[in-house]
This record gives structure tokens, C-alpha cells and sequence, in this order.
């Protein structure tokens, strides 16, 4: 993308930000968000629309109804009277592609149409996001559609395991990460219901347009204003609808076993999940959080070197190893995963050893060079706490100059490939307009350049050591029935589709 740029106009009653290089943002009088992205190299424009709305504003009551009006919006407007109509009007604008998804803070839809047909389609996503008719016969014939989806990711373990994660780590609120929701409330929607999230979610001020592609932007501007420019105002607060969710879901290590019939009896994977930091409520240390998660992920770092000189852990190679961190507004995770080798040697010692050493093995990794000589990695890493480990603490902790500018190069790197294509630059907006803020995203790597050692330290010790993980082991199904009385003894839950929902206690 090379140099950002910030130039801020206000004419007229609006907003105009230049942000990256062809990159543009408007904000119009009612409050409605335009990202534009300019980017000739084909003749195709792309044009989304998104609401903050989906899971994270669902009560038990609601959840599931955004996904159901998700697919209600292709289904008849004031223009498009109903589906077929709408169906039709797709196909003569010549889309490329087109579809509507409903996630964990946001419902957004989307097509690809040539360019020529830029005010044809903002026209068409206008009538679709303002006028939805919400035909209770539609209706009826689209909850068949989304009960099925539900009842599919019933037995899929690649849906219950998350479910069941962001259900017990996020115990207080399930429902605010379950965006494809609860088959009773589905049963009983209404178009009036339906009418209610219309009316209270779908307004300027809580939207934004992502236009991308052969366009320019003034032009954009124009006629995004000509047409969206009427659409009246909400009294709606996205911040009044998040809730903040326990900061400490666990008063000790929650271990967990998934018997996984598509994991070989070679392997079995364990995954640490902790309540990571929250965008909303501890900026600074998402920095944090991620800038360690690339500095441990490093394959010539102590941490891997650290883990892969654990005997008794048995991991194969570097590959094997990961950290990373979910950055979200209310709801954030940081994790490790690893995969060990010869998981019918007493799988869960091993599993309850790398729990028990994880802490101390990150600490050993941050520790300066100074101390780091005292010992040789070998060494640090063996089954038993040496002295060296014992000591090691967090006033020692420090990010290796060399490998931080790795990191740093990395994602100037990234955001450079980012911006070669008008679709990558528009999704990491959308991400960011959603999760965080703008000004998060045009100041992400500055901040990221500013993260110090005792910025590290304090996002350890708040969120890592002195909390308890969510410890999810999978493992072949035959490994597991070998050594399931061993699993019993040492208080494994056993994950299934009965107890990975939320909803399935409210039956």
C-alpha cells in the first residue's frame, strides 16, 4: 500500500477520509458508512453492505432471528416483489457472485456486477436493506431452510466442538456467539419480529457500504448519497447492545476430550484456550496479544525450540506448534495448540505435563540473552523445572530486537499483498469497522511498533498466568476407548453434540 495517507474534509454535511493509497472513507449526514477502494485492473465493481447486528446483539430470546432475516433479504422488496423477481434482477445486473452471512458481530451481503452497473446495484442493495416485505409465507417456507442448517451442524464435530467452547468460555452469554441460533425461536418468528430487527438494527448509522473495483470514488459518493442520502436515522446504540462477558471463566484447567474419527491413532492435538483481552475494554493489550502471538509462532524461536526439545511432549516439528489471538470487541481468545506423536503412550500425563510447563516454557522463550546464556535451550527444556526454569520471571521478559522486526516486516508485508486486490483491502475494513474501529486499523502497526516488554509482561500475567485454560484434546476414537478409564480418572469431560450447545439446557 506504501505511505497511508490521512486527509480529513468535511463539506456539505459529510466526511471524507483518504486512508490508504485509492482507499477513501465518507460518512454521510444520517450517519451511513462508504468505503471506497479504487482499483482498475478489471472492469467489475464489488458492493457490500453491512450492519452491526448478529450475534453479539442476540438475547436467548433473538438468537437465530438475524441469521432468519439474513435469508429473508433475498426473498421480496418494494422493487423485487419476491424471490423470483429478486433472482431475476441478479442475473440481468450480469453478477459475478452474491451472498448474505450472518457472523459474530456482523450481517453483511454482497455481489460482484460489471461496472457499468454501479448505480444499478446500489440501487438494488438500497431497496433490499430499506424495504424488505418480510412475507409471512416466505417466511414460513425459510425456516425449513434454516432449521436444516442448524440441525446439520448438529453431528458435524468441526461445529459442536466450537460451540461448545464458546459456550464454556464464554458461559454468561453463550447466545452472543451462536449466530446461527435456536430452532424454537426460529419455529416461532414472525415477520413481526423480523420487522422489530428491521426497524431497530438496519439504519444508517449502524451500516456501512464497501464499494470496490473500476470506480471512482467522488462518483461513488454521489450517487451512494443521491440514493442512500433519505434513509432516516436510528436511535440504536451498538455499544448499549454488547455484553461483557466473565474475564475468568475458570477457576482451574477445564480438560476436555473430543474423540475425532478424522484424527489419525498417530497424532493426537491439544488446544489451550484462554479469555484473551477485549478491544473494547483493554485496547493496549491486543497489541500485546498479538505481537506475541507471531513472536512465540516463530519457527526459530525459543518458545517452538523450547517445546520441541520436550521429550516427553513428543511434537514432530516446528509445524506442529501454534499460538495466536482472536482480536473481537468483547469476546477475545488467545490460544496454543500442539500435536504429539504416540498418543497411546499415556496421552493424558503428556496432555496434563505441557499444561503444567506451558507457563515457565514461555517465560524461559522471553527471557533476555544475558540470562538465556546461563542455560543452553537443551537444557531449559527438559521434563523436570531446572533451577533456571524456577527463576525465570516476568522482570526478565524481553522480545528479541531482530525478530520483532521480522514480525513488524511481516505485516507491512502482509497489508502491502492486502492491497494489491480492492477485495482484500474492503474485507480487513469491514473486519475492522465491526470488531474495533477505523482508527484501530490506520493505527495497527504504529501501535504494534510501540508494544514494550513490560506491555508483554502485563498481558501474561493478566490474561495467561493467572488464569485458568479451557484444555481440548482430540484424539482418535480407538485411542480414546483405549485409554477412556484414564481419561474418567482425571476428570476429561467428554465433548459431544449433547452437551456442546448452549440451547440444548434450555430443552
Amino acid at each position: 500500500m506504501g505511505v497511508l495517507i490521512f486527509l480529513f474534509v468535511v463539506v456539505s454535511g459529510f466526511s471524507q477520509t483518504q486512508i490508504g493509497e485509492n482507499v477513501y472513507c465518507y460518512e454521510l449526514k444520517n450517519g451511513l458508512t462508504l468505503f471506497v477502494a479504487e482499483n482498475k485492473s478489471v472492469p467489475l465493481a464489488y458492493i457490500e453492505i453491512a450492519v452491526k447486528a448478529g450475534a453479539i446483539t442476540q438475547t436467548k430470546e433473538t438468537a437465530g432471528l438475524f441469521h432468519l432475516y439474513e435469508h429473508m433479504m433475498f426473498k421480496g422488496n418494494e422493487k423485487y416483489k419476491n424471490a423470483a423477481s429478486v433472482q431475476k434482477a441478479l442475473s440481468n445486473m450480469g453478477t459475478a457472485s452474491w451472498n448474505g452471512t450472518t457472523g459474530l458481530e456482523c450481517v453483511n451481503y454482497y455481489f460482484t456486477i460489471p461496472k457499468e452497473k454501479l448505480e444499478e446495484g446500489l440501487e438494488f442493495w438500497n431497496y433490499a436493506i430499506r424495504t424488505p416485505l418480510l412475507d409471512s409465507e416466505e417466511l414460513e417456507r425459510e425456516k425449513k431452510v434454516v432449521l436444516s442448517e442448524i440441525q446439520g451442524q448438529v453431528g458435524d464435530p468441526n461445529r459442536f466442538v466450537g460451540s461448545f467452547i464458546n459456550k464454556n468460555i464464554f458461559k454468561d452469554f453463550p447466545f452472543q456467539l451462536d449466530p446461527s441460533g435456536y430452532e424454537k425461536n426460529i419455529v416461532s418468528a414472525t415477520s413481526e419480529k423480523l420487522k422489530d430487527i428491521q426497524q431497530k438494527y438496519y439504519v444508517p448509522n449502524n451500516a456501512a457500504l464497501f464499494v470496490g473495483g473500476d470506480v471512482e470514488h467522488q462518483k461513488v459518493f454521489e450517487l451512494v448519497n443521491k440514493i442512500y442520502g433519505d434513509w432516516q436515522k436510528g436511535s440504536f446504540n451498538f455499544e448499549s447492545e454488547i455484553k461483557t462477558q466473565n474475564p475468568s471463566p475458570f477457576e482451574k484447567p477445564f480438560f476436555c476430550v473430543v474423540p475425532y474419527d478424522r484424527i489419525s491413532k498417530d497424532i493426537s492435538q491439544v488446544s489451550v484456550f484462554y479469555r484473551g483481552p477485549d478491544c473494547d475494554l483493554d485496547e493496549n493489550s491486543t497489541y500485546a496479544a498479538d505481537i506475541l502471538s507471531y513472536y512465540l509462532n516463530l519457527p526459530q524461536g525459543k518458545f517452538i525450540q523450547t517445546l520441541l526439545n520436550d521429550d516427553k511432549l513428543q511434537i514432530p516439528s516446528s509445524d506442529y506448534i501454534g499460538t495466536g489471538y482472536s482480536t473481537r470487541r468483547r469476546t477475545g481468545i488467545s490460544s496454543f495448540t500442539i500435536v504429539m506423536a504416540n498418543p497411546q503412550n499415556d496421552v493424558v500425563s503428556r496432555v496434563k505435563h505441557f499444561i503444567n510447563s506451558l507457563n515457565q516454557k514461555i517465560k524461559i522463550s522471553l527471557q533476555n540473552d544475558f540470562e538465556i546464556e546461563k542455560k543452553s535451550t537443551q537444557n531449559v527444556a527438559q521434563n523436570n523445572l531446572n533451577d533456571f526454569e524456577k527463576n525465570a520471571n516476568l522482570k526478565n521478559i524481553h522480545l528479541d530486537e531482530e525478530n520483532k522486526k521480522i514480525i513488524l516486516q511481516r505485516l507491512q508485508d502482509d497489508k502491502v499483498f492486502e492491497s494489491e486486490t480492492f477485495m482484500g483491502i474492503l474485507s480487513t475494513l469491514r473486519y475492522s469497522w465491526v470488531t474495533n474501529s477505523i482508527e484501530y486499523y490506520l493505527n495497527y502497526i504504529s501501535n504494534m511498533q510501540k508494544v514494550s516488554d513490560e506491555q508483554i509482561a502485563q498481558y501474561l500475567q493478566n490474561y495467561i498466568f493467572s488464569k485458568s485454560p479451557l484444555v481440548l484434546v482430540y484424539v482418535n476414537p480407538e485411542i480414546y476407548e483405549e485409554q477412556k478409564l484414564n481419561f474418567e480418572k482425571n476428570n476429561f469431560t467428554l465433548v459431544t453434540s449433547d452437551n456442546a450447545f448452549w440451547w440444548k439446557e434450555n430443552n
